[in-house]
C-alpha cells in the first residue's frame, strides 16, 4: 500500500478510496453507473495506472459527462461494447471526436481534487444521495480535464 501523501498530489493515498468505490459500485447497482469516469479519474490522477495510448479517450469521456451527464456517457460505452461484442475489441472514437485528447501532455501533478472529494461529509459515497454523488464526480471530472487541458 503506498503512504501518504498519495502520488497524485492529495494530502493522503487514493487507493483505499478507489477500493471503497469500487466495492460500493458491486452492491449499489444505481452507483455502478458512474464507473466509467470512476476509473478514467482513477488512472488519469496516478501515474502508476496512467498509461498514454488510452489518456485521449479518457479524458475525452471525462468531458462527454461534464456536457452531457452520465446518461450520455454509458450510452456511448454501452455502444462499445455492443460493437465489440465476439470480435477482437476497438474503440470508435467517432462518438467522443468533438472533445480535444491530451496524447501529447505530460502527467499534470497535483490535481485540484482528488477521488478523497468523491465522499459526502459523513465518510461515505451516497449518504446524501445519487445526485450529490454525481455532482462530486462531474466536479472531480473537471478538475481532472482542467489540469489535462489547460
Amino acid at each position: 500500500m503506498l503512504t501518504a501523501p498519495c502520488e497524485c498530489g492529495a494530502d493522503s493515498d487514493c487507493h483505499p478510496v478507489w477500493y471503497e468505490a469500487l466495492a460500493e459500485e458491486r452492491l449499489d447497482a444505481l452507483m455502478g453507473q458512474w464507473h466509467n469516469p470512476l476509473v478514467c479519474v482513477f488512472v488519469l490522477q496516478h501515474p502508476s495506472m496512467f498509461k498514454l495510448e488510452f489518456a485521449d479517450g479518457q479524458v475525452q469521456f471525462l468531458q462527454l459527462l461534464v456536457e452531457k451527464g452520465i446518461g450520455a456517457v454509458n450510452a456511448v460505452a454501452r455502444h462499445q461494447r455492443a460493437r465489440n461484442k465476439g470480435t477482437r475489441p476497438t474503440l470508435d472514437m467517432s462518438e467522443l471526436a468533438a472533445y480535444p485528447g491530451v496524447s501529447d501532455a505530460d502527467l499534470p501533478l497535483p490535481f485540484a481534487l482528488s477521488l478523497h472529494h468523491l465522499r459526502s461529509d459523513d465518510g461515505g459515497f451516497l449518504s446524501d444521495g445519487y445526485d450529490a454523488y454525481d455532482r462530486r464526480m462531474v466536479e472531480i471530472a473537471m478538475a481532472t480535464i482542467d489540469a489535462w487541458c489547460k
